[in-house]
């Protein structure tokens, strides 16, 4: 397979929009193209996509992991945001870092070392949905249907090693008032002010650090009152949103305890905290109430998946480094709840991830192709 294979499919999947939720078409092109290349295609309920090579007896050996959904397109684009055009090496379009190039990449990669017809095991790909807004949710219902012994999540890593991720726990905060006139604001309690004053005492609770990931955050994200507007009376509600990245080991009852304990401190009463489970609709119709507890996780540093991945990358000519991703990804649930050994691994930098003009290098992409191709040899061979 030339490298022009993994060019042309990351540029297909630019071209064809996959807001979460809308993935439909893009999900029915890497299927076709994943028959083309030569696996066994099956979609699930959620609508995500799985590709299959290798004998058919085999356990799996390992599945490369992307997801098909992006964000909404925001601000003044320079380029057609869906144009997938290619200028000075680069792929420019949504999607093209976060995360179409890792995917296209994994399957042309898994594709051309099945070609050679050294695999004893399987090797999948699996192409998931809704990761955007729900990571792992989807990613789960693939792992009950192949149960790969290790997973690769291919979110872009500039070709880096990461060896864990930050998790994310969303926690709503509902402080109860009592509703009166506004003209007439001593005969309520206006909940506002103890949302205030929350704010104040959350933003000063202590957070555990870590050696690989630093410090644990609690960022709020979101103020609303119940009833909203709430206008020309006092509400009966305020809640709020915070997003709590989380440590490997950090448990959700234990960050509820102790954001409870110091909301106790603040001398604040007459409040509930909950984890979010907003409602959530895959392009095939199924809805689900997902909590919004994604664990972290830490590969263990002799973990073989790990060090054929540091294999893989010099084989391809590029030199190997292991980190850790800020943000959250898909391996919440591969790593985090379910305990697979799991590594990151992809190509386009991070911080191209959701931006204004998101593009990718063409040479990540070829690279990321012969690290996936080496990195499928030396698991299933």
């Amino acid at each position: 397979m030339e490298n022009s294979d993994v060019v042309s499919l990351a540029q297909a999947l630019v071209q064809t929009p996959s807001l979460s939720g809308e993935e439909g078409c893009v999900a029915w092109l890497v299927a076709q193209r994943m028959r083309e290349f030569g696996f066994e295609v099956s979609i699930d309920h959620n609508g995500s996509v799985l590709g299959t090579v290798g004998p058919e007896k085999s356990d799996l050996a390992i599945l490369f992991d992307g997801h098909l959904d992006v964000v909404p397109v925001t601000g003044k684009w320079t380029v057609d945001p869906f144009g997938g055009e290619i200028r000075n090496g680069r792929l420019y379009g949504r999607g093209s870092t976060d995360m179409k190039g890792g995917i296209a990449a994994a399957i042309c990669g898994v594709a051309a070392a099945a070609r050679e017809g050294k695999l004893k095991r399987r090797v999948a790909v699996s192409a998931s949905v809704l990761e955007e807004v729900i990571e792992g949710h989807a990613l789960s219902a693939v792992l009950d249907s192949c149960r790969p012994q290790a997973v690769v999540i291919c979110e872009p890593s500039k070709l880096q090693i990461k060896s864990g991720q930050k998790g994310r726990l969303e926690i709503l905060l509902t402080l109860h008032g009592k509703p009166a006139h506004a003209a007439s604001p001593e005969c309520g309690i206006n909940p506002l002010y103890a949302a205030a004053k929350a704010l104040q005492a959350l933003q000063a609770l202590p957070l555990p650090q870590d050696r690989d990931f630093g410090e644990a955050l609690l960022v709020p994200t979101d103020v609303i009152s119940s009833p909203y507007p709430s206008i020309s009376m006092i509400p009966s509600a305020a809640k709020i949103r915070f997003d709590r990245r989380t440590l490997p080991g950090e448990r959700k009852e234990d960050i509820l305890s102790s954001i409870e304990d110091c909301l106790h401190q603040a001398e604040i009463r007459g409040f509930d905290l909950a984890i979010t489970e907003d409602p959530v609709m895959t392009y095939t119709g199924k809805t689900a109430m997902p909590p919004r507890w994604l664990p972290a996780w830490r590969a263990e540093s002799d973990n073989m998946l790990l060090s054929n991945a540091i294999a893989a990358v010099e084989a391809s000519g590029v030199e190997p480094s292991v980190g850790t991703w800020w943000f959250c990804t898909n391996g919440s649930e591969s790593a985090g709840r379910r305990n697979i050994p799991t590594i990151g691994l992809g190509p386009g930098r991070e911080e191209e991830a959701h931006t204004i003009d998101e593009s990718i290098e063409i040479e990540q992409l070829t690279l990321a192709r012969d690290i996936y191709r080496h990195l499928t040899l030396l698991a299933a061979t």
